[in-house]
Order: C-alpha cells, then structure tokens, then sequence
C-alpha cells in the first residue's frame, strides 16, 4: 500500500510478480504536464510509441508498396526498427518508449487490442467454408499440419540432442516445431485481402484449406496445452474443470449472446446502421467472455474467437459491425502490439548454433507443408503455377502468427532468441512471398473463355442466358423489364440474378442461392425483394424463362469477380450491371473491372426510369420504343445481334439508326464488310416486320452527332449503343474530347451526360473482350474471322 502519491510509480516483487503502483493525479494529462517530470506521465508515454509506430508504419508502407508488399512486413519492419537492434540501442531513447510504466500499459492495450482483433476476423469467418470444401481442401488443409508436426518434432529432438546448444532450447525447438507447423487462417485472410484475392479460385481453396488446418492445429495444441497445465498444477480435477469452464463458456455464447444478437438485428430497420448501445453491448460481451476464459483457465482470445464466429453475418451486424469498431482498434491498440513485439526482437544476440537450429526447423517445416500442398493438387489436376502459388500463400506468415510467438516468449516456452529469429524470418518469407505470388497467379486467366459467348454468336433457336446485377432495390423492376423485352418465343430465356452487397475490406466472400419454391422472411430485405419479383416472372413465363437467383457478399474492389466467375460457370452470353454515379465505388471499380475481365459480352444500364413508369410492359404491355444507334463495329454489331431478339417481341418498336460519315477515312475493309452484311442479313429477316424501322443519316463531324441525338432523345424508352468504336471516325471527331466516362465509350457518355435533353434510358453493350490469344491469335484476328462465319442472323 502506497500512503503517499508518487508520480513515477514504485515496483514491489511479491511471488516473483512486479506491482507497479501509480498515483491518480499521475494518469491525467493535464496535470502531468504542469509539473516537472511530465514526461514520465503513463499517458504520454503511451501515446509516444503509438505515434512513432504508426509513423514507421506509414513510411514502410509508402517505400514498400510500388514492390507488392502487405501490410504485415511493413508492421513488423516498424517493430523491429524500434527494437534493441535499431533505435532500441540508444539508452535514453529506449527508457522513454520503454520504461516499465510504458511497457505495463502497452501489455494491457495489446492485450485489449488482439482480443478485439481476432474477434474482428472471426466474425467474418464463414463456418459454411467447411461444408462447401472438396477433398482437395480437406486433404490439403490436414496434410499442411499433421505431416509437419509430426516431422519437425522429430528432426527437433534430434537437433536438441546432437547440437551444442543452450539449455534454454531444450524445450524451445520442440514448441518452434509445433508453432511453424500451425497455419493461421486469420493471417491468411488478411493477406488475400492484402493481394486481392479474396474471390479468387485459389484464395477460396487457400481460406478452406487455412481453415481446417488452423482448426485441427488449434484441437491438438490446446489439448496438448491443457494435459500440461493440469499435470503442473497437480490437481487431478483441474481438466475436467477447465472443460466445464468451456462448456460453460460455448452455452453462454449460443443460447444468451447469440440470440442477444438476433434480437438486435430484428430492432434495427433495414438499410440503419447499429445503434450506440447495442455496439457498446456487444463490445462487453467480448471483453466480458475474454475475462471469463482468463478466469477459467483458458487463453483469453478463446472467448471471442468462440463469439465472432457464431455472430450472424446478417447486416447490420457481421462486417458491418466491424467496421465501426476495426480503425480504432487497429490506430491505437495494435501499434501497441507491434511497439511490444519489436522490443523482444534482439537480432545482435542470436548465436550462430541457435540461427542454424531454429532456421532448419523453420525451413524444413515449409519443405514438408510444400509438398503436402503441391502433390494432391497436381494430382488433382491443378495447374502447376496455381500449385505452387498456393504452397507459396499458405507458407506465408502474419500478425496472428507472431502472436503465437509472443505467447510462447511470455510463457518462457520460446527463448529470445529463437523468437528473435522466428519474428524476423516471418517478415522475410512474406516480404518474398507476395510479390512472387503476385507474378506467378493471374486471378483473372480463369474467366479467359476458350470460345466465343457473345449474343452475336449465338445460334438464333438457343437458349439465351443472361447474368443480371442487383445493386438497388430499384434495379430489379428495371432489370425485368428489360429482361421482358429481350425475351423471343422462338428461344427460351435463362436468368441468373445476382444481389450484389458490399462489405467492408478483409471480408470472406460469400456466395448464397435463393430457392424460388420457397417463401421469403417475413422481414422484406433487398434479397427477399429480388426472389419474389423473379418468383412472379418466371411463374408469367409458363416454362419459357428459368431464373436463378443468388446473393453475392464481397467488397467493392474483388465483386468482379464473383460476377465474372458466375458467367464464366453459367455461360452466359450477356452480364447486365446497373451505372451508378460517377462517384459510386462500383461503377470506379467494379463495372471497370468486369468490363475488362468478363467472359461474355457486357451491357452497362443507365436507367432513367423509363422502364419503371405506369408504361411498364409487364403490368400494361404497351408498346416500347427502343432505338439503336450504329456505327460500326464489334460492339455495335453485338448491340444490333441483341436488338433483333428484341424485335421478335410484338410489344417493342425498335428504330436502327445508323450513322454514316460524309468523308469515310475508314481503311479496316473487313470490319465495314462485316457491319454491312450484318445489317443486310437483319434487314432480309425483318422485311415483313411492322415493328422495325431503319434511318440512315449522314453527318460531318460529331456536333452533328450529338445535335441530332439530342433531337431524338425523347422519342425513346431505351436506347441501344456500342460502348468501343473508332477513335478516328469522323462520327466521333470532337465527341472524345468531352468524353469523362469512359466505361460508357463516347455516345454512351453524351446519352448520360446532364447536357443531354434525352430522357431515354441507355444499354451499353461490349462485346466479349477476354478470349485466349494463344490458341487462335489476336482478338481482333479472332473478331474478324468469327464474325465472316456468324455475319448472317437469319
């Protein structure tokens, strides 16, 4: 007991435990800085490693991010910069960061911190990844810890035994073994999320194989742990309390905690985010269970690793509460973290026999994890550099992974210097690993289609299917109505709906299927909206239309490539995605990339409501005019193939109106051929068609262009356009220049331009721009030669 205030704080040792005693006055800013020793004040002491580890971080990340690498080598390139080795030699700079009142403080935010943080990550941790995993995922996701472990102990005994070594490393290498054969699955989250691979083929086989071996890891070693706790403690009931202490701790997260949540969800309204009381509910639930682990004997993370993977990934909640809580605990708790990791890191003391012991141990438990990977995928028929990739991310190490370390260092299991040697081979790998990862693996070669899907190529009595993006609750009238429109009796029409919904970063893709034979939630989600508007229209089909619906849970930055992997698995002709604004991270990203990955043909709808008005073709079915402008090209030549389904529906009045140049400067022959026997093959079919008009114009130079389009503007419902044409047509000359979208191409842009006195809504089309060049040559070779074959629509 402390009768008088000190400002520094005194240390007493009572059971070989330091109690550091800190006056009250001491802990407030404000008086600290009055007095003379301010900077001894906790706070500020705090604050300074924080400020400095961040700093270091944000410099890291700058001069390391041009060379692809993740966020993790930058953090521990941060730490140990701080550590005895670097900065940490100077004596009054390592008192200031590291005086014992610092380090007392920065052990309780790193603690608060990484009990936060895993929770993070769990909650994103689908459980479904495990059903949905092949035999591939589970043998790999075993073979990547159990023929590790088994080995590395073995070698390690051996080491220990024939090795001049210190005593200390006696128990240490048998525990390095365990630790390196482990694979963390919240590691390697955040490093797919780092490399954006996330929705990719090998990211999802790498997150369901991460996943089984992180569990059967976790089974064994905390078995393992808890047989030697018991055994130290000489209680013989101490594990069947500690088990009922878990029991204890699954029932309360299940029937109170769980349910807690569902009543949350059910009291916030769609669309809201959560309210202040029920983040802060949530956040003393996961405090309240880590102490209640801490208590029982359990590690403190069990309880919100438990918790964050039975929170329901139903918004608000799942990443959406996340979000709220991940940037404070990541800018002020973790920096604690890596400000305490670089402070044991002490690379001058490290001897050589110790580096080559723990070095061998380390690289032969990569060696053995390496083949366990590669050899059941080759055997499965997996390419050899997604092989390789894969062995390379799963050898890859985080921040997670150097906690395990940590937690064997406090333990005293893990001497200094082997964790010294541990923590800086981590960064090494990694820092290796992800830009090798990053040249070897093209996400997007999967979607590359050996064959042409596109509208255009298609046989005129087959079946159509289409890929159509939700992104609004609006869209999906939209969306039907022009599905309505596009539909020919003489073919029968596939729908596959995608809801599409953003996460935030370091979210596990997810990808549900709606079954139309049964009835939604009572409570009218966006997703619930979709089904039953597509339950309605496919019942009106009467056996003509089949529709698919799905909801796709991604971030912004990887949704393109469930859309992309959806097509390529459906083979769909034709992807439609709603324009947002400009400003929308969708349409910057998203509609971006699928525009350049698709394997089909892609529309971009700008929806000016035309389509949602008391006109509706399917409440009314009154006539629709739609409009094609045609100049010249793939693109417009595939927008031509899919407006001549739509002139077999008796319910639309479609107007071609082709732009022709006074001066053609055109020297690419085959293209002029191709558009010209197209639209004569159109115009033999459609010669006894009331419903097809044809306007041929000449103009100049593009003020022409966009003054007649502006004449006609509103004589439409929905107009069809090309997205790519010439740069040099005299259509065009001057339209580029103002030209600000180019996801839209240059008529797009003006259709959609707040200039533009139109009120139609706009399709644009591309034409399937990923096909393999290798086989057949160049894409342009391909178009030319491909559209000789298919020029005729008869």
């Amino acid at each position: 007991m402390v009768d008088k205030p000190v400002p520094f704080g005194i240390a007493s040792k009572w059971n070989n435990v330091s109690v550091f005693c800190e006056s009250y006055e001491s802990l407030m800013l404000r008086g600290s800085v009055t007095q003379e020793n301010a900077d001894y004040s906790p706070l500020l002491l705090v604050m300074f490693p924080v400020t400095i580890v961040t700093s270091l971080i944000a410099i890291f990340n700058f001069i390391l991010k041009p060379f692809g690498q993740v966020t993790f080598v930058s953090q521990m390139l941060a730490g140990i910069v701080l550590g005895p080795a670097f900065l940490g030699k100077n004596k009054e700079f390592r008192q200031r960061l590291y005086s014992p009142q610092s380090v007392m403080v920065l052990n309780v935010f790193e603690t608060i911190g990484l009990i936060f943080s895993i929770f993070l990550i769990s909650v994103r941790v689908d459980m479904s990844v495990i059903k949905k995993s092949g035999k591939l995922s589970v043998i790999i996701g075993l073979g990547t810890f159990i023929f590790p472990f088994v080995i590395t102990i073995a070698v390690a005994r051996v080491i220990r035994d024939n090795m001049k070594l210190d005593s200390n490393f006696y128990i240490a290498l048998p525990i390095i073994a365990s630790i390196e054969s482990s694979t963390s699955f919240h590691s390697i989250l955040a490093l797919l999320t780092d490399l954006k691979l996330l929705n990719s083929e090998l990211g999802r086989l790498a997150l369901s194989s991460s996943l089984i071996s992180c569990l059967s890891s976790w089974s064994i070693l905390s078995i393992g742990a808890v047989l030697k706790d018991a055994a130290e403690a000489g209680v013989k009931s101490a594990w069947l309390y500690m088990h009922l202490s878990l029991v204890v701790t699954v029932i309360i997260i299940v029937f109170v905690f769980r349910p807690a949540m569902f009543w949350m969800i059910r009291q916030t309204p769609e669309g809201k985010p959560l309210k202040e009381s029920y983040v802060l509910a949530i956040n003393i639930m996961v405090l309240g269970i880590a102490l209640f682990g801490e208590v029982t004997g359990h590690h403190s993370f069990l309880g919100p690793v438990i918790l964050g993977m039975v929170t329901p990934l139903t918004p608000p909640l799942g990443p959406h509460l996340a979000a709220k809580i991940e940037f404070f605990v990541w800018a002020l708790f973790m920096p604690c973290y890596i400000a305490n990791v670089g402070r044991l890191v002490n690379l001058y003391s490290t001897e050589y026999n110790s580096f080559l012991a723990v070095e061998c141990i380390i690289l032969l438990s990569s060696m053995i994890k390496s083949m366990a990977i590669m050899i059941p995928s080759l055997y499965y028929k997996m390419p050899f550099t997604d092989a390789l990739s894969l062995s390379l991310l799963l050898n890859c190490r985080g921040i997670f992974d150097v906690q395990f370390y940590t937690r064997g260092y406090r333990l005293k299991v893990v001497n200094d210097q082997s964790f010294g040697i541990m923590v800086v081979h981590a960064t090494l790998a990694s820092a290796v690993i992800t830009p090798l990862v990053s040249a070897i693996y093209d996400s997007s070669r999967r979607y590359v289609a050996y064959r042409r899907r596109t509208i255009q190529h298609s046989g005129r009595l087959t079946e159509l299917r289409l890929l159509t993006c939700i992104l609004e609750p609006e869209d999906v009238t939209t969306i039907i109505n022009l599905l309505e429109a596009s539909n020919s009796l003489r073919s029968p029409l596939a729908v596959y709906a995608m809801n599409l919904e953003d996460l935030a970063k370091h979210t596990v893709p997810l990808v549900q299927t709606h079954r139309l034979d049964r009835q939604t939630s009572s409570k009218s989600t966006k997703a619930d909206q979709m089904v039953n508007a597509f339950r309605t229209y496919q019942q009106k089909g009467r056996g003509h239309v089949l529709v698919q619906c799905f909801t796709a849970i991604a971030p912004y930055n990887t949704m393109h490539d469930e859309i992309c992997l959806m097509a390529f698995e459906k083979s769909t002709s034709l992807v439609i995605v709603p324009f947002q604004s400009t400003n929308s991270p969708f349409t910057k990203i998203t509609i971006k990339n699928v525009l350049k990955m698709a394997p089909c043909s892609v529309g971009v709808l700008f929806d000016r409501g035309q389509f949602m008005d008391s006109r509706s073709i399917v409440t009314c079915r009154l006539m629709i005019n739609v409009c094609l402008i045609f100049v010249g090209g793939p693109d417009d030549r595939e927008a031509l193939a899919y407006a001549a389904r739509m002139a077999e529906n008796n319910n639309i009045m479609l107007t071609i109106l082709r732009l022709v140049a006074m001066s053609d400067t055109s020297t690419d022959m085959v293209e002029e051929a191709n558009d010209f026997n197209m639209l004569n093959a159109f115009k033999t079919s459609a010669i006894q068609s009331t419903n097809v008009a044809f306007i041929e114009k000449t103009v100049t130079e593009g003020s022409e262009t966009a003054t007649l389009l502006n004449f006609m503007g509103t004589d439409f419902d929905l107009t069809l356009v090309g997205r790519r044409h010439e740069p040099d047509s005299p259509v065009l000359i001057g339209l580029s220049e103002w030209s600000e979208i180019e996801e839209l191409g240059v008529i797009g842009d003006l259709l959609v331009s707040p200039d533009y006195k139109g009120t139609t809504s706009v399709l644009v089309i591309q034409q399937q721009a990923s096909v393999v060049e290798e086989m057949i040559g160049s894409p342009k070779y391909l178009s030319k030669n491909n559209d000789m074959k298919n020029n005729s629509l008869v």
